[in-house]
């Protein structure tokens, strides 16, 4: 670690390394007033990673069958 680096910045800079190896990330937008619904119903989920896996779970069982 630098001398002047704090270890808060040692720590960002790991942690950023760490998860560019280890994550992939997707980002998704909704537009305010078209899909006020969307975002609504998301919003209320109890855990939107978990809402989400589940759904494309259930998309690629679905697909796989249809083969």
């Amino acid at each position: 670690m630098p001398d002047n680096e704090s270890t808060y910045e040692h720590k960002l800079r790991y942690n950023n390394a760490y998860n560019r190896v280890k994550y992939r990330s997707f980002s998704v937008r909704f537009d305010k007033e078209k899909e006020k619904h969307i975002i609504s119903w998301l919003e209320n989920q109890p855990s939107l990673k978990t809402y989400v896996l589940g759904l494309i779970e259930a998309d690629m069982a679905a697909a796989k069958k249809r083969r």
